[in-house]
């Protein structure tokens, strides 16, 4: 039976048909690494953008705070001021009534 692939095709190409499938898999190897290098990168930066966001939040709700403490205590003022000016002006009734 006739081979196939001649003796002197194989020979010549066998060699270098090795020679390509290690530099593939050197290659594969490489941008396996390269990735797993992009990925590291990228949760590098997703945990700096968690970071930044608890940093917001945390911000958020202690600015939200002082407003609620601002709001409050303009509304005791107000209340304050709105109770003396009704107590004047009850006075004020009674002393014209006097009159």
């Amino acid at each position: 039976m006739a081979e196939k692939i001649p003796g002197w095709l194989e020979r010549l190409l066998l060699p270098k048909l090795s020679s390509l499938e290690g530099e593939l898999k050197a290659f594969r190897g490489e941008v396996a690494g390269e990735f797993k290098a992009v990925s590291e990168q990228f949760k590098a930066v997703n945990g700096r953008i968690d970071s930044v966001e608890k940093q917001m939040a945390s911000l958020r709700n202690e600015m939200n705070a002082r407003f609620d403490a601002v709001r409050n205590e303009m509304n005791v003022k107000f209340d304050a001021l709105r109770n003396e000016m009704s107590a004047r002006f009850d006075t004020l009734e009674t002393k014209v009534a006097l009159v």
